[in-house]
């Protein structure tokens, strides 16, 4: 008994000496730890699982059901703690932001799924809180993760863009894609579909796709992660497609758009500002998204990015 009593007085030391880090949250409907893991931007190899196991408890590791099962409770939980040495890039010193409290919003809980995978995704790999609410202000205005652009513009069809009305004379795009999620399609159809774009330089037909709404050679590239996350198969999960797109946004951000977050950056020394958030939105529609309307996107988007770290910070 005494000793007992010692084992956990010292356990309680240490942990107040020690400053314990756990990964965010995933997403609740997730059933396998890879995928999860790999949702909010960790390393999901077996050799990585395996330190991440030892630093919570977990001895032995071999990729079990059982032993996999405790580590995806504990990330649901957000009481997954990282290991000491984890590839994980560490965040960047800078206001406490919590996704949470965003996703729990009123005003924003309709996408709040899209927004808590996308945000812990960013918070993980190490963004500033002002500048991942400008990039979840973008996605809050675009569409949600597997989405299609809708084509049904019943009330004012003469608003329909020229590209979706291609697509729906030639492909039947109203009836087989618009407003779906990339989990009800074949995939082998939209390779098809996709390919015969690619071919004619989207010129004429093209469509916005997942939480970014991708379009052009971008919906392209998107399609070939999702395709690498099903193993090529001909239908999708959703935890795929969630995958796919938090990589396909990492990917870009560190690659033929790093440009924007520099600019962002160097523009925003004082980057745990309101004001900051609001640029954030601004140079991601104007750079990132670039919609139709352009500016006064950007401004709208910029509000609310500003809107979004205020409730994130409070």
């Amino acid at each position: 008994m005494k000793t007992s009593l010692f084992i956990t007085i010292l356990l309680i030391s240490l942990t107040s000496i020690l400053s314990i880090e756990y990964y965010p949250a995933c997403a609740s409907h997730y059933s396998s730890i890879v995928d999860a893991l790999q949702s909010i931007g960790v390393d999901s190899s077996k050799s990585n699982r395996s330190k991440i196991a030892a630093a919570n408890g977990i001895s032995n590791y071999v990729g079990s059901a059982e032993q996999n099962i405790a580590l995806l409770k504990l990330l649901k939980q957000g009481k997954l703690i990282k290991p000491g040495g984890d590839p994980t890039p560490s965040p960047t010193p800078s206001k406490d932001i919590s996704i949470s409290k965003l996703v729990n919003h009123p005003k924003f809980s309709s996408k709040g799924e899209t927004l808590s995978i996308i945000g812990n995704i960013l918070v993980n790999r190490g963004y500033e809180g002002s500048f991942i609410a400008g990039v979840l202000a973008n996605i809050f205005h675009e569409g949600a993760i597997g989405k299609f652009e809708s084509s049904a513009y019943i009330t004012n069809p003469s608003a329909e863009p020229q590209y979706l009305r291609y697509m729906d004379e030639l492909y039947d795009y109203r009836n087989k894609y618009s407003n779906k999620i990339i989990t009800q399609v074949s995939m082998n159809e939209l390779g098809n579909v996709l390919n015969q774009l690619r071919k004619a330089s989207w010129k004429k037909g093209k469509f916005g796709l997942g939480c970014v709404q991708w379009t052009g050679s971008r919906t392209y590239d998107l399609f070939k992660l999702y395709l690498k996350e099903n193993n090529y198969g001909d239908r999708i999960t959703l935890d795929q497609a969630t995958s796919a797109e938090g990589k396909m946004i990492i990917t870009e951000l560190r690659g033929n758009y790093q440009h924007v977050y520099n600019q962002w950056k160097s523009n925003n020394p004082d980057y745990n500002t309101p004001q900051a958030a609001y640029n954030a939105g601004h140079i991601m529609c104007m750079k990132y998204e670039i919609p139709a309307d352009t500016e006064n996107k950007a401004n709208k988007r910029g509000a609310t990015a500003k809107e979004m770290y205020n409730i994130m910070t409070s």
